[in-house]
């Protein structure tokens, strides 16, 4: 571990060598719904009545139960988001989508107000892209304002930088003014 400091004369935290992510509230939003999503197919099920599922054939059975097991899985995918971060780089799984970023590729981490997740900042060729990592979620509260201020100095420890970007209009936070 390293130590930085946030301010002059603060005493030093720790940086760890890695971090990782989950966000609880989508992990347990996600199995929620995965059970209520079983539950109600098999209350469904026993409902239409032993007459009608007499006349269902299987491969009809077999497609719905495929449908069922497809949404619980992309339910389950979504809420098990994470977030590494190590020596290699960034890794982010939003869902089915793995995604690695090297360090030096990364200017910073954003939750703004208004967010629902954070979002890396990629340099490009065209300025910055905004990289969804639903690993750190606003609804998370001081827990997700943690994990960002933890992110950002991993980041800033490890190499990450923002001064040869050129910001676009829309990447620019907004002026006082342009506030309604």
């Amino acid at each position: 571990m390293q130590a930085v400091s946030d301010e002059v004369g603060a005493s030093p935290r720790e940086v760890p060598e890695h971090l990782s992510y989950t966000s609880r509230p989508a992990l347990m939003t996600a199995v929620v719904l995965s059970l209520v999503l079983l539950s109600f197919a098999m209350y469904g099920w026993y409902a239409i009545g032993k007459e009608i599922r007499d006349q269902i054939t299987w491969i009809q059975a077999a497609t719905l139960l495929f449908f069922m097991f497809f949404m619980i899985g992309v339910m389950l995918s979504v809420g098990y988001s994470r977030l590494w971060a190590n020596a290699d780089g960034v890794t982010v799984r939003n869902g089915p989508i793995l995604r690695r970023y090297p360090i030096d590729q990364i200017a910073g981490v954003r939750l703004r107000k208004g967010d629902a997740w954070s979002s890396l900042l990629i340099k490009g060729g065209e300025g910055l892209k905004r990289k969804p990592a639903l690993a750190i979620q606003s609804l998370e509260g001081e827990e997700g304002q943690r994990k960002l201020v933890e992110l950002r100095r991993w980041l800033v420890e490890h190499g990450a930088t923002s001064r040869d970007v050129t910001l676009r209009p829309e990447d620019e936070p907004p002026q006082q003014d342009d506030v309604d």
